[in-house]
């Protein structure tokens, strides 16, 4: 008797200890999650926050609650800046990050400081996928249109090293004429500002542009190129920004500085210095939510595509990004931020 007792005992303590779910079970329980957003409430990035809060919960041991916090100062560096070093790493704040900063800290932009491969990459639940959106009213009604423009068009911008502002300046590289307006705080002001004339468009979001910014076929608005690295299956017709390159350098610099960020551009992530075994459950949960069949039904009645990617795999994209090569690091930076 006094035997079964006491391998009864040792196989309880291992169970136990075998099961990072029943040990982090009771952080969660009753606690609250910060999810903070790197731009205004309403446009496309703040609406999957919203999303991935009502549903990411239920899969974390414990059904933590998560509220939403917009930090859209200086277009979203204050966020990723506070988030990396002025934030408790005790897996309580997730931020959904604009990824295109991390670019930017490879670059070698000063006020960047910090380090987007200690992020702990959560997952992510949609691609970048950053397109031109035009207003008919501005005369432009095609990207060789736009191209052959004997006068800058005035689009919208948030910030440099912002994503949606890099693919506008990317463009202009290529041979677009574009007058950039920065300092918006969000994809829905500068929607706004199109709707008004202020500006004759700007670069969302294809879930953004599709959900509000072009309300019907007949819309005045449209889509003038994607940024994307293949085409998005509902704009066979649109033309990709890599379609305009002359040459290889052009190419590779595209694809380094869209194509591949695009990957990672819109990532939910965690301090550095979060507990491994918390990061794990994070990312777990997240993994198993991109397939709930809820969180799946709320997607499609907000009309947003899920194309997901792991944490791994976002830190992955990231750590490949940080070792390109130097030289057309160097020419990115120069039209990213110079």
């Amino acid at each position: 008797m006094r035997r079964i007792f006491l391998i009864f005992a040792v196989v309880s303590v291992l169970f136990v200890f075998a099961s990072g779910e029943l040990i982090a079970a009771p952080f969660y329980e009753g606690k609250v999650i910060r999810m903070t957003v790197g731009t205004t409430p309403g446009g496309g990035f703040d609406a999957w926050a919203r999303i991935v809060s009502r549903h990411l919960g239920n899969h974390i041991p414990g059904k933590p609650s998560i509220v939403v916090e917009n930090v859209p100062e200086a277009g979203g560096l204050i966020q990723i800046k506070n988030l990396y070093s002025a934030t408790k790493p005790d897996g309580l704040t997730i931020g959904h990050i604009l990824g295109g900063f991390i670019l930017g800290q490879y670059l070698g932009q000063p006020g960047y400081d910090f380090d987007g491969e200690k992020f702990n990459f959560i997952g992510t639940s949609y691609k970048d996928n950053v397109v031109l959106v035009l207003s008919k009213k501005s005369g432009i009604t095609s990207a060789e249109k736009l191209r052959a423009s004997p006068v800058p068009i005035k689009v919208g911008g948030l910030s440099r090293g912002n994503s949606s502002e890099n693919a506008l300046r990317m463009a202009k590289y290529i041979g677009f004429p574009l007058q950039i307006v920065s300092g918006y705080k969000g994809t829905t002001e500068i929607r706004l500002a199109m709707e008004s004339g202020e500006v004759a468009g700007g670069p969302p979001g294809w879930d953004s542009a599709k959900t509000s910014w072009i309300k019907s076929d007949a819309d005045d608005a449209f889509v003038a190129l994607q940024f994307v690295p293949k085409p998005l299956k509902e704009l066979p017709k649109v033309p990709r920004l890599i379609e305009f390159a002359k040459t290889d350098e052009q190419k590779r610099i595209v694809e380094v500085g869209l194509h591949a960020v695009n990957e990672f551009a819109r990532p939910f992530v965690c301090p550095p210095g979060v507990p491994k075994e918390r990061v794990a459950m994070l990312r777990k949960a997240f993994d198993e939510m991109v397939k709930d069949p809820e969180f799946l039904a709320d997607t499609a009645r907000m009309k947003v595509t899920v194309d997901p990617a792991t944490g791994d795999e976002l830190a992955a994209e990231v750590a490949a990004v940080a070792k390109s090569d130097r030289a057309i690091l160097g020419k990115i930076k120069t039209i990213f931020f110079e």
